[in-house]
């Protein structure tokens, strides 16, 4: 996710003024590959989606979810945990899905409500004993009559009501979009134990192991459909996608778009903009730009389609397999399309690697943000300068420590702290994606910029639809990188290090 709170880093003035507002909130509350596509082996003998939902309107959808769910986490299991992520919304939810600086533009017609209401659950064709748990009631804990064993495969069947919100987040409807993000009974990430967080409002509290899709949406006429996977059938009110290893399945229904296809490779890469837009061919040539420079730096994107929706959103942008939601607040032409790459550089940090984006948020986000910075340095043609994005970087970092250290005596300046523990969005912001800038131009500095893309290419090859840590990427550093970093990324991620003064 691209936060729009880091877009303008490029303008002190604004940036003090920014601060001063975060103060006065804490104050009151605070590689290559071959010819051969890796999907069909890395889809082999994965949990698999099929979904038939019908859109009744902005404000409510049904759907029916059969899940063939292999135990894959080598131990017997005698549940089986689901994310329910729709009941975020719910009136009576604990935790909120937005913070305090960003609710008004999360809701701008006034605060509305979604939910999701399980009507049925059966395993194996019997009717299942269930329950609401973890900490805001938004797990569907499936009690199961016999263990189930590694390696075993169970049928799960779910029927399901969906109700929007109005408001301008993952899950809800705006003027002329629908985003339907993080909508669906998902199996949560298992590890020890299942991965029961809620869905907190600051970062993106998603982890997933990749599974295969077949989803098919009934809509009202007046609107396209953009999604997850590839198109299989579409006509005026149906559309019809399947997905292969892919972590989450997204859609985005438009009702005023206009849109541009270019080819990159085998890849089929869409830009969607609305119908009165005059910058679609040029964002659309940004995109494939952006896939062609990935695949050629980090490892060639593997799936058939990419497709970039821009949309009513909270945040600056957001992230999902083969789907990029781009916010139509952002009116300044250079940082709408810093958001394009970041979020395209997600497919590799997050999409095709993926990680636990609670507890180590900066693998993937810095990551991504980097990326975007390497991407502009070798594509001069958008006119926007490495060095000067570091040197602004640096400059709002500076300044954001010495404005928070000196009213509150301290700052937290760890990159390694889970996203629900940051004091706000802009603490988060400052740490994950400015600091992560910084943090890998230096380590670039350390090894030189072949080293540190090698090490890249290696971890991207070797975690490729796995779920990676940081330690992991570390090694491949350390490893391609030739040097002993322990302490280099100690003193970074734990917040030890003192970035220099500006000069």
């Amino acid at each position: 996710m691209k936060i729009k709170a880091t877009k303008k880093i490029k303008k002190i003035s604004i940036i003090i003024a920014v601060v001063a507002v975060v103060v006065a909130i804490a104050t009151t509350s605070i590689i290559v590959f071959s010819n051969t596509n890796p999907l069909k082996k890395a889809s082999k003998n994965l949990t698999q989606y099929n979904i038939e939902a019908t859109l009744n309107s902005q404000e409510s959808l049904y759907a029916t979810q059969t899940i063939d769910y292999i135990n894959n986490t080598g131990e017997s299991l005698d549940n089986i945990c689901l994310h329910l992520y729709a009941r975020a919304f719910r009136q009576d939810a604990q935790i909120k899905p937005y913070t305090t600086l960003n609710k008004a533009s999360c809701y701008p017609n006034g605060e509305s409500f979604g939910d999701i209401a399980i009507s049925k659950v059966n395993i194996n064709g019997n009717s299942a004993n269930f329950e609401f748990s973890g900490s805001d009631f938004d797990i569907l804990k499936i009690n199961l009559s016999n263990s189930l064993q590694n390696k075993e495969r169970i049928n799960i069947y779910l029927e399901y009501t969906i109700t929007i919100p109005n408001c301008t987040h993952r899950l809800g409807y705006y003027n002329n979009t629908i985003n339907l993000g993080n909508w669906y009974p998902i199996v949560c990430y298992y590890n020890q134990g299942w991965d029961t967080n809620p869905y907190y409002s600051t970062g993106d509290p998603f982890v997933s192991e990749c599974a295969n899709y077949k989803v098919k949406i009934t809509h009202p006429q007046n609107y396209l459909c953009f999604a997850t996977g590839e198109i299989l059938q579409q006509d005026q009110t149906t559309s019809l996608f399947t997905a292969q290893a892919v972590r989450d399945f997204a859609m985005v229904l438009a009702s005023d778009s206009n849109s541009s296809t270019l080819q990159s490779n085998k890849t089929n890469v869409t830009y969607v903009g609305y119908s009165q837009d005059a910058d679609i061919q040029h964002n659309a040539q940004l995109c494939k730009d952006a896939v062609e420079y990935f695949s050629d730096t980090f490892a060639m994107y593997p799936y058939k389609n990419l497709t970039v929706v821009k949309s009513a959103f909270v945040h600056g942008g957001m992230e999902y397999p083969n789907l990029v939601i781009v916010s139509d607040a952002i009116t300044e032409p250079e940082e709408f399309a810093k958001v394009i790459v970041h979020e395209i550089a997600h497919q590799w940090w997050y999409g095709l690697v993926g990680n636990n984006q609670i507890t180590e948020a900066w693998l993937d986000e810095s990551l991504a943000e980097y990326s975007t910075c390497l991407f502009f340095e070798d594509n001069s043609q958008y006119g926007i300068n490495y060095a000067e994005q570091i040197k602004d970087a640096t400059a709002s970092y500076l300044i954001y420590v010495d404005v928070i250290s000196s009213l509150n005596g301290k700052v937290n300046t760890s990159m390694n702290s889970a996203v629900n523990s940051y004091t706000s969005e802009y603490e988060y912001t400052y740490m994950i994606y400015v600091k992560g800038v910084i943090m890998f131009d230096s380590l670039r500095e350390a090894i030189g910029k072949d080293k540190l893309i090698k090490s890249l290419q290696k971890y991207c090859k070797q975690y490729m639809f796995k779920i990676a840590t940081s330690s992991d990427l570390i090694q491949m550093f350390k490893k391609y990188g030739h040097s002993d970093l322990d302490n280099f990324f100690a003193g970074w991620l734990n917040g030890d290090n003192v970035i220099g003064q500006i000069s």
